[in-house]
């Protein structure tokens, strides 16, 4: 009352409920000083429901309203942002990321809280990730750090119609109203109009977010998904003995393709992020179709380059004429496939260039992807641009027709890979419809070879009709279910990684342990390297054993909306992400994207109160 209240409205559709214990609220003033924080919501009861997700949890079906208490430290009149983290599910199964949306509100003048009150702390408890066994008298904490909110504006709409625009209907609105109650008049309505504006300061501007931007895709021409498509082009460059206008226009095709791919994915992850879905750096690759897909895009490439096929004509991006006489289609379509099989890494500045990116506007974002793409084709740009980096290069010669064919290899590999992650996602049926495919997409670019040889007719007929035929099996792939996780064993070692749960993490910090949380996925290729180099080694279970740290490792290879969460609250754009929680309940200190034993030992023993 008289500004010390909020009320949010949840409108639930049809054929949707809310989670209680998945719901979180933080209260900011826009001038973003400590002057405003919010206290526990009062709920009303809710419903208990049996969720294939999170077991017996609360729910609501209906809408349903929660008060909000204000806790101040003046009594003026204030504009403040509320921002709402929520979840929710279709009642027929389908489950939904978590949704982040923020809402500006005008508090009236209200009553200084007394003297004592930690607001601070109770503005800032993590919602936990399972009900607590009290039944209704258990509430969500609110959000401590979310990196979304300081520019994720809502949008009030019809909640059935948010649930088809976004395809997320997280079983709610888009936070559809939050009103703070006041006496009478001074009621205000909070709305997404304005959100945006003030708020906390980032870390970053905008010049250090591209230059962290531009060094991170300068890198990532070193990340090892990216080497078959380095490999083609070191190819191409070295079959290029052209005149230096010529070599400016590859460079200049190849970096459109770059940008044009980096321009297009930044726009569709924005695009979805708005419309409320949890994304990161690398989210396609959850999808077991796009990694299908990417698998026989791999294996198609390897067929070009051993020559079982080829595309003339204008479509000279692929195989022979790509790596040989590439002319603009073949530079731009490199550059794409450069952009493709790069999203399984993630290099160092990556990360902070991307958080940022993704809380600012749009324009802005989109600044950053380019930039991003900019370093990943500035080598090639120079190269095309400086004729004394050129002429460095190896002469044309008949050993390119044997370099072209060895190529062919390092992209079989990338598409077994890509095949193993499909088993992971979606077991061993998978890898079944995988091959059927494959074999469908290897006699087409059989048939095809045979009607450009022959000039038959029916033999493109069949080649098009087999490229047709992989449909099937694709679609098959993506209707299987997710296995089901293996029973763990009776007897675990004790530095056995644990399974990640925002519960059994709470329960172990509360406990005085150390832990060592490990957000990773299959289709990484920067997770499994640093997986190699440092924790599947002795020396990193000795200084766990030493340590007694617990090792948590959450597996974001498919689609989880707790995993998502806990990357967003970290302020991560993908995997992998590494953090460390030390023993006296500070907290978590996230590491490198790339580590060593070195790194991960000496932020153990700083944890565990130990002298590195």
């Amino acid at each position: 009352d008289n500004g010390n209240r909020v009320r949010v409205r949840f409108d639930v559709a049809p054929g949707y409920y809310l989670y209680r214990d998945k719901t979180a609220f933080r209260l900011q003033a826009v001038d973003g000083t400590p002057s405003l924080a919010n206290g526990r919501p009062d709920w009303p009861p809710g419903q208990r429901h049996s969720d294939e997700y999170f077991g017996e949890t609360t729910v609501y079906f209906e809408p349903v309203e929660v008060t909000l208490p204000v806790l101040r430290r003046t009594a003026d009149a204030t504009d403040a942002r509320l921002t709402v983290e929520l979840q929710g599910c279709q009642t027929d199964g389908i489950c939904y990321p978590p949704m982040t949306r923020t809402l500006a509100v005008s508090l009236p003048a209200g009553s200084v809280e007394p003297a004592g009150t930690d607001a601070a702390a109770t503005a800032s408890a993590p919602a936990p990730a399972t009900p607590a066994a009290g039944g209704d008298d258990a509430v969500a904490g609110t959000i401590a750090d979310d990196p979304t909110a300081e520019d994720t504006a809502a949008k009030p709409a019809e909640a059935r119609a948010q649930a088809e625009a976004a395809a997320a209907a997280a079983a709610t609105d888009d936070a559809a109203s939050a009103t703070a109650a006041g006496d009478g008049a001074n009621e205000a309505m909070a709305t997404g109009d304005g959100a945006a504006s003030g708020g906390q300061r980032r870390p970053l501007n905008l010049f250090s977010a591209l230059l962290l931007a531009l060094g991170g895709g300068l890198i990532l021409n070193l990340m090892p998904c990216v080497l078959p498509v380095l490999s083609l082009k070191a190819l191409s460059l070295a079959g290029n003995g052209e005149s230096p206008r010529r070599a400016r226009r590859h460079a200049l095709w190849y970096t459109a393709g770059v940008l044009l791919s980096f321009a297009a994915l930044g726009g569709l992850a924005l695009a979805l992020r708005e419309a409320g879905l949890a994304l990161g750096w690398g989210f396609q690759l959850q999808q077991p179709l796009v990694v299908a897909m990417l698998a026989l895009l791999m294996f198609a490439l390897g067929l070009s380059l051993s020559g079982v096929w080829h595309i003339g004509g204008r479509w000279t991006g692929v195989g022979h004429e790509l790596t040989m006489k590439s002319g603009p289609a073949g530079d731009f379509f490199t550059g794409v496939l450069a952009v493709v099989v790069a999203t399984p890494c993630t290099a160092p500045f990556m990360g902070a260039a991307l958080a940022w990116a993704f809380t600012a506007n749009t324009v802005t974002a989109i600044a950053v992807f380019l930039t991003l793409g900019l370093g990943l084709a500035l080598p090639f740009l120079l190269i095309g641009f400086i004729p004394a980096l050129a002429h460095r290069l190896p002469k044309p010669g008949a050993w390119m027709e044997t370099f072209k064919q060895l190529l062919a290899f390092p992209l079989y590999l990338t598409a077994v890979w890509l095949a193993w992650v499909l088993t992971r996602q979606r077991g061993a049926d998978a890898i079944g419809w995988f091959l059927v495919a494959a074999t469908a997409l290897a006699f087409a670019a059989w048939a095809w070879t045979r009607a450009r040889r022959d000039g038959r007719r029916w033999a493109a007929v069949i080649a098009v009709l087999a490229l047709l035929a992989t449909a099937w099996p694709l679609l098959r792939i993506h209707q299987l279910e997710r296995p089901q996780a293996a029973a763990a064993a009776v007897s675990q070692d004790a530095l056995s990684p644990v399974p990640f749960s925002e519960q059994r993490l709470a329960d172990l910090r509360a406990s005085g342990r150390p832990v060592f949380v490990n957000v990773t996925a299959d289709w990484c290729v920067s997770c499994k390297a640093n997986e190699s180099a440092v924790f599947s080694r002795d020396e990193f279970r000795q200084t766990l054993a030493a340590t007694g740290t617990v090792y948590m490792v959450g597996d974001w290879t498919d689609v989880d909306p707790t995993l998502t969460a806990f990357l967003q609250r970290h302020e991560a754009v993908g995997v992998p992400l590494y953090v460390v929680y030390p023993a006296d309940g500070g907290e978590g200190r996230v590491l490198p994207i790339l580590v060593t034993p070195g790194i991960v030992r000496e932020a153990l023993l700083d944890a565990a109160g130990h002298a590195p």
